[in-house]
């Protein structure tokens, strides 16, 4: 009995897998046949870079407020450490 039910499971098993790799054959179907999208634009669409006509040694603001990630890493190194002292204290 316990051979005819690995026998069912081996089968099962290998038709599970033949499925999987078809299903994975078939979405990956039409991502090969797609197209870059740099060919949708077209050949007038072009970045234009504007200059600053103010002189002067000051970085340009780039979007990053670094006051927040390093509250955000504060914040983790502060649970980070609470959870040391906790997972020590109740091991002890």
């Amino acid at each position: 009995m316990e051979k005819a039910y690995r026998r069912v499971t081996r089968r099962f098993t290998a038709l599970l897998a033949i499925a999987s790799v078809v299903a994975l054959l078939f979405v990956a179907a039409p991502a090969s046949a797609a197209t870059s999208a740099e060919q949708g634009y077209s050949t007038s669409a072009r970045i234009e870079q504007t200059v600053d006509p103010t002189p002067g040694n000051k970085l340009p603001f780039t979007g990053l407020d670094v006051l927040a990630v390093v509250a955000v890493g504060g914040a983790l190194l502060a649970v980070g450490l609470g959870v040391r002292k906790l997972s020590s204290s109740n091991a002890s």
